[in-house]
C-alpha cells in the first residue's frame, strides 16, 4: 500500500513539474518574443476660433477606424462624431463644435482596442 502511494505521488509530481515548465515557457515566449500592438498617439488638441473647431493631431501606427467623442469633466458623453477611417502616419482631424460651448472638457479617441482621453478648455471671447 505504501509503495502504491509513493508511486502515485511520484507520477503526479512529475506531471506537475511538466505543467509548470510548459506554463513558464509560454509566459516567457509571450513576454519576450511577441510584438506589442502599438496604439494611436494623441499629440495635440486645440480649439480654433472662427469657425469653432476642435483640431486634433494624432499619430496612427496603422490604418484604422477611430471614434471621436467629447466628454464632460465627469467623463459623461456630451457629443460624439461619426467614425472616421484614418490612414497610417501623422493625421489631423478637424471636428465642428457647437457655438456657445464653454468650459473644461475631455476629448476621447477610441479604436477597437484602446481609448485615449485628453483634456482641453473652451473659452468664448
Amino acid at each position: 500500500m505504501l509503495e502504491d502511494f509513493r508511486l502515485t505521488l511520484l507520477i503526479t509530481l512529475s506531471i506537475l513539474v511538466v505543467v509548470i515548465l510548459v506554463r513558464r515557457l509560454k509566459q516567457h515566449i509571450r513576454i519576450h518574443h511577441m510584438p506589442v500592438p502599438q496604439h494611436v498617439e494623441l499629440q495635440h488638441v486645440e480649439v480654433m476660433c472662427h469657425p469653432v473647431l476642435l483640431r486634433v493631431q494624432m499619430n496612427m501606427p496603422r490604418a484604422e477606424e477611430v471614434f471621436p467623442a467629447m466628454l464632460t469633466q465627469a467623463h459623461a458623453p456630451v457629443r460624439s462624431w461619426p467614425a472616421v477611417r484614418m490612414e497610417k502616419g501623422e493625421q489631423v482631424l478637424e471636428l465642428p463644435l457647437e457655438a456657445g460651448t464653454e468650459g473644461i472638457f475631455f476629448f476621447e479617441i477610441a479604436t477597437a482596442t484602446q481609448r485615449t482621453e485628453r483634456r482641453f478648455i473652451v473659452r468664448q471671447a
